[in-house]
Parts: structure tokens; sequence; C-alpha cells
């Protein structure tokens, strides 16, 4: 009969779109995003519509932990056609990863990346006085090569995180640490074989993921809202293209590449 079916909640499916590198400058617009949804007494639940090649250690992590504080609260699927490194470690946050056969997951591993430009200088007749207290202080400037203790260290570092990497994976996952092993080589995987590893729960296009949300959490179909990040007037007026160019493209990639860091790329 009619009146034995349970009705659809009038509540709303917040999608969130989140795609590129992934830096701090990147993530701080979307953490005002998640905590809205997660507040939002209409917000039923999340389906994250994901596309990073992963990103910044530190920013990641930060992603990570604010997608899990709405996981805990509300349910959280993410849907992806490119979670590699970083992306896939922000990806673990959610009940369910689903992507398409062909997407792009895995690359479970940490790189640290420091450019040395101590040949050139030499070559230009440039150099670079430096004045130190603690032994490894200047171990992460461009002028420099490491020392072999500063090596050392920063290979502790890497080890550390990469670790932790894989301890979000396994836990995230239910991966036995044979399983961790097998998918923690850094390695890239199509989302059809992330299946068989236990990367992925299902392969289903961007409207499937929706139809699974929504009928978890009894939402209708149609209420599926797009949250973005609120953008400044001067970037709604004038385009995101122009705004970045009045900003200086050469001043930000300074600023993103001046020194040393570890990264899930």
């Amino acid at each position: 009969m009619w009146f034995f079916k349970r009705k659809k909640r009038r509540g709303i499916i917040a999608l969130i779109p989140i795609s590129g590198v992934i830096s701090m400058k990147m993530v701080d617009p979307y953490l005002d995003v998640i905590e809205r949804a997660e507040k939002s007494k209409k917000v039923k639940g999340v389906l994250l519509n994901l596309s990073s090649q992963g990103g910044s250690v530190t920013a990641t992590e930060v992603l990570y932990m604010a997608l899990k504080r709405l996981a805990e609260k509300k349910p959280l699927f993410a849907w992806t056609t490119l979670a590699a490194s970083g992306g896939y470690y922000a990806a673990c946050a959610a009940e369910k990863i689903l992507a398409p056969p062909s997407a792009m997951v895995g690359s479970i591993g940490v790189i640290y990346i420091k450019p040395v430009i101590a040949g050139i200088m030499k070559k230009v007749g440039v150099k670079v006085e430096i004045g130190k207290e603690g032994q490894f202080k200047d171990d992460g400037l461009l002028f420099t090569e490491s020392s072999p203790g500063g090596k050392k260290r920063m290979a502790a570092i890497n080890n550390e995180v990469y670790r932790g990497f894989v301890k979000v994976v396994s836990e995230e996952r239910g991966l036995d640490k044979k399983g961790a092993r097998v998918v923690a080589t850094g390695e890239i995987f199509t989302a059809k074989r992330g299946v068989e590893l236990g990367l992925v729960d299902g392969l289903v296009d961007l409207r499937g993921a929706k139809g699974q949300i929504t009928e978890l959490t009894k939402v209708r179909p149609d209420r599926v809202v797009t949250f973005k990040p609120r953008r400044p007037l001067f970037s709604s007026l004038m385009g995101r293209g122009v705004s970045r160019w009045v900003g200086g493209v050469v001043r930000e990639a300074i600023e993103d590449f001046y020194g040393p860091e570890i990264y899930y790329m």
C-alpha cells in the first residue's frame, strides 16, 4: 500500500567539487565550504567530486581532517576521476570511494623535493654569505647541497610521513599489513584495479554516485546542490584569469617553490 512507503527526506545533498594541486592556498577556501556543509541542518549527506594529483603534505592532512570531521556527523561519499597520492589521502575520509573504471587512483607514497641552484650561481659568479646557528640550519637553502647528516635526517622525516600515509590508508580502507604494502608502492592504478585492491568501492559515473548517496540518505535525487567557495568580489567581476595575472603568476611560482618540501604527489 502507498502509505507504507518511506517518504523521501526534504533535505539536500551537498556536492563539493575539489580539483587541482593541493596547497594551503587551494584548501583554505574549502575549509569554510566543508564546515558549512557539516553544520547545515538541511544537508543530510555530502558527495565529494574530487580530481587531484596530490600536493603539499600539510595541506593534504588539513583537508583530510576537515573531511573526517564532516564524515563523523554525516554520510560522506567521494567520487573521483583522479585521486592520486594526496588526492587519494583526502578521499580516504569518505565512507565510500566511487569512480569510473578508467579513473586513476593510488600513487601512495611520499617524495621530498629540494631544488639546488648552486651550480647555476657558480657559473654566473653569484655567491651567498650564510651565517647560521644550528648544525642543519642551512640544509634547506637552495644555495647549498644538503650535508650527509641533513640528508639522513630528511630521509627519516620522509619515512615518518610515509608510514603515516600508509596507516591512514590501511585503517580507512580496512587493509591488513600485507594489503597495505601491495598498494603503497607509489604506483598508480585504474579504478577497476583499485576495486580488486580494496582502494575503490564501486565503478559508477557521477550520476550513479549521486544515486547511491541519495538512496542512503533518502533525499530526493533532484535535491543535490553544489557547494563552492565564495569568490571575492574582485575575482567575480574580473574573472579568475585576470585576477591571477594581477596577483602575479611569477610571484606565486616563487612562493610555492622557494624551499624544500615533502609532497604527496
